[in-house]
This record gives C-alpha cells, sequence and structure tokens, in this order.
C-alpha cells in the first residue's frame, strides 16, 4: 500500500544512486518522460534522461553526495528545473511548470548504499499568484503616482506637460541611482577578479601538494589525504570557477541594466538636437525588455545610422509609450518588432506586436487623452495620446493599424529636418 500511495502522490519522487543512475521515479516523473523513457529509465543516467538539467542536477548531486546535507531550489531562484507542462485546473491551458526541488541524502540500513532522494513539487498556481500581486502592486503604485501628477497638472496642457515633467524627474533620479549603483558594482566587480586569482593560486598550489603526496611519509601522506578528503577538495575544485563565473555573469547583467537606464536618462533636457535613432530604438528596447523579459524583440534599421534634428526626450518618450503598449497588448509570449526606413524626405519608424489587437469601435479613440480598454487601475489613456502630441509638435504623422487576435501596427512618420531649420523644431 506504501508504494502505491508514493507512486500516486501529486509530487515528483526520484531515487539516484552514487553512480548518478536513476533507480526509482514513481508515476509524475514517469508520466512526464518521452514515451520511449517511461519503461526502460532504470539504471539510466540521470543526464541521459533528463539531458537539458543534466549538468545542474549532477552538481547538486554531487553535493548531497559529498556533504551529505539537503539541496534546495526555489522557483523564485530557477522556475523551470524540468521541462514539464502545467495544466491550469478550470481552463485547462498548459503552460511551463514553476518548480521546487529538494534532493535529500538517503542511507540503506540493509545494505550501507547512499542514495540521493529528489522531491519535485508543482508550484506554479503558487508562482502564478504571487507574480499576479506583484503586478497589481506595482499597478497601484503607478496608479497612486499618475493620479497625485494629474491633480496638480489637469489644469495645463493636458497629457504632454505631464509625461514631460514625469521624464525629466524620472531621468534625473534614474541617472542619481545608477551611479550610485555603478560605485559598488565597480568595487565588487574588482574583488571577484582578485578573487578569482587568489582561488587559482591556491587551487595550483593544492594541486602541488597532492601530486607531491608520494614524497612525504606514511603518517604524513595519509594525514595530508585525510586532509582533502574531510575539505571536499574536489568538490570545491570543479564548484569554485563556476560559482565565480555564475556571480560575473549576474554581475554584469546588474551592470547592462544600469548603464541603458543612464543612457536613457541622459537627454532629457528641453530643446532640438541631433538624435541617432537606432541608438534611441536599441536602448528603448532594452528597458521594455527588461520588464517584459517573456516576448521576443527585434530591431530592423534600413541604415547603420538614423538620424534627425527632433527633441530627444520627446522622441524617446512617444517611442517608450508605444512599445510599452504594444508589450502590454501581449498577453503570455510574443514579439515585438520595431522597423526605420529612411527616403529623401521622411523617417518612417514601424512598431509591430502580435498582440490581442483593437476592436474596430475602439480604433477612432485610440489617440484620446485618457481613453483606455484596460481595466480599471491599469492604465491612464495617456500613453498613445502623448505620442501623438509629439509626433505632432514635430510635424510627423502618427497612424495605427489593428486586427482582434493578430495584432498591431502603429507607424510614424517624421520630416527629416536639417540643423538650419532647428529653431522651428520643439523646445
Amino acid at each position: 500500500m506504501f508504494e502505491q500511495l508514493v507512486e500516486k502522490l501529486p509530487v515528483g519522487i526520484g531515487i539516484v544512486d552514487e553512480d548518478f543512475l536513476v533507480v526509482y521515479l514513481n508515476d509524475f516523473f514517469r508520466d512526464r518522460l518521452p514515451h520511449e523513457n517511461r519503461d526502460s529509465y532504470k539504471d539510466s543516467p540521470v543526464t541521459d534522461i533528463f539531458s537539458g538539467q543534466g549538468k545542474f542536477l549532477k552538481r547538486r548531486l554531487k553535493s548531497v553526495f559529498v556533504l551529505q546535507h539537503p539541496s534546495f531550489s526555489y522557483w523564485e531562484q530557477r522556475p523551470h528545473i524540468f521541462p514539464f507542462k502545467s495544466s491550469r485546473p478550470i481552463t485547462g491551458e498548459e503552460t511551463q511548470m514553476y518548480q521546487n526541488m529538494e534532493i535529500l541524502p538517503v542511507k540503506d540500513k540493509s545494505t550501507g548504499k547512499k542514495y540521493a532522494c529528489i522531491f519535485l513539487q508543482d508550484v506554479t498556481a503558487q508562482a502564478s499568484y504571487f507574480r499576479t500581486q506583484q503586478k497589481l502592486s506595482a499597478a497601484l503604485k503607478e496608479e497612486h503616482e499618475a493620479q497625485r501628477k494629474l491633480i496638480r497638472k489637469l489644469d495645463t496642457a493636458q497629457s504632454q506637460l505631464i509625461q514631460a515633467e514625469k521624464m525629466a524627474s524620472t531621468g534625473q533620479l534614474a541617472a542619481g541611482i545608477a551611479h550610485e549603483i555603478n560605485n559598488p558594482i565597480g568595487f565588487i566587480n574588482a574583488n571577484l577578479d582578485t578573487l578569482s586569482q587568489y582561488a587559482n593560486n591556491l587551487i595550483s598550489i593544492c594541486d602541488g601538494v597532492e601530486n607531491r603526496v608520494t614524497d612525504f611519509n606514511g603518517e604524513v601522506k595519509e594525514q595530508i589525504k585525510n586532509l582533502f578528503e574531510a575539505q571536499h577538495y574536489d568538490l570545491i575544485k570543479d564548484d569554485i570557477e563556476e560559482l565565480l563565473e555564475e556571480s560575473k555573469a549576474g554581475l554584469n547583467r546588474v551592470k547592462d541594466i544600469v548603464d541603458n537606464l543612464k543612457q536613457f536618462s541622459l537627454d532629457s533636457t528641453q530643446g532640438s538636437q541631433i538624435v541617432e535613432l537606432n541608438d534611441v530604438a536599441s536602448q528603448t528596447i532594452k528597458l521594455v525588455s527588461t520588464q517584459y523579459a517573456s516576448h521576443h524583440y527585434k530591431i530592423e534599421s534600413a541604415d547603420e545610422k538614423i538620424e534627425i534634428m527632433a527633441n530627444p526626450g520627446m522622441i524617446k518618450q512617444a517611442l517608450m509609450n508605444i512599445l510599452l503598449n504594444a508589450a502590454q497588448a501581449i498577453p503570455d509570449k510574443g514579439y515585438v518588432k520595431l522597423s526605420l526606413l529612411k527616403n529623401s524626405e521622411n523617417i518612417t519608424i514601424k512598431v509591430l506586436d502580435s498582440g490581442e489587437g483593437i476592436e474596430q469601435k475602439n480604433m477612432k479613440r485610440v489617440f484620446e487623452p485618457f481613453f483606455t480598454t484596460r481595466p480599471e487601475g491599469q492604465g491612464q489613456g495617456l500613453g498613445l495620446s502623448t505620442a501623438y502630441t509629439i509626433v505632432e509638435k514635430h510635424k510627423g504623422k502618427i497612424s495605427i493599424n489593428s486586427k482582434v487576435g493578430k495584432g498591431t501596427v502603429v507607424t510614424i512618420e517624421l520630416p527629416i529636418t536639417s540643423e538650419d531649420d532647428s529653431a522651428t523644431a520643439p523646445q
């Protein structure tokens, strides 16, 4: 009866021996294996059965076998350890399973053999609830900030003045924060490089001792061997370089995000100047993709450099609003493509998304201030109206073409203005 219960538990249970061979998998695991592996998984290497996760699993299993301590992995750190699907109870919709994993050391009392027991828990519902709450909290904070600014600025030039002030204050704040973050990033990076050199030197010393251990007498040689085994030198040697590389990669990711935010906020001053649209597009895409990371983003440009005389803060704000609208219009995963074209008279910017599209009855109102189709509290209805105002100030045109269920294309046409004409450009 106990075995039947384990088979039917709504959690994954797997047992692996010290040679990393799979000894047992319950129904939770077996039902999610390819059909050809369900009856032949026993005594197969765990790296063969779960090839995509083999390196990570073997590293965790080795740590459990050597240290004889449990190992944990939570969905916030590594959401999808195994490529399993999870079905929603009501809708039946399948999504990638969010998982918590725990590996426990187990010893067979009769044979003394060591095993590792893998427990895998499907936490997709909890993760979805947690992420939804985070989004709702962020939306409420944004709405509160927007309402505070709207009350103060409602008697002025509608959305443009509100967004201009928001852009300036956010740019100053972003630049200050970026500067403050860059300082600790610098010395952490330097310390990691030094630590990496120290680690290499220590490993070289240990390797040298290990290679010359035969030169020592019996008692000293035995003490050295025991010391290496007690401190798990082989595990440390295998793990330390990868841990340092992962730390450096994470630090570089933080630095990239901060640099993009800092670059985006540099040109928040008023006035007309030469704006390189390829750079603006790249910076804006990076910022939007940080917030909406599940989508695929692409930039296509007809030329390596496309320059225009314009107000950089306004152009960035318009492009940011349109790209955010595109990303928010995609419910799960999709793509957003930005293309830049240039001829002798105009520059054309197109933003295409694979989102839900806009109903025909709403097409005439999309540029109206405060018009939004999003639920209450999730949108101000200022994004496209602000973009429209900015394009009009630059003597350009903006249009939208959309199909429900297919996606939306926003097209901006801006006239090429020379530096001699800058006096009439937006200030």
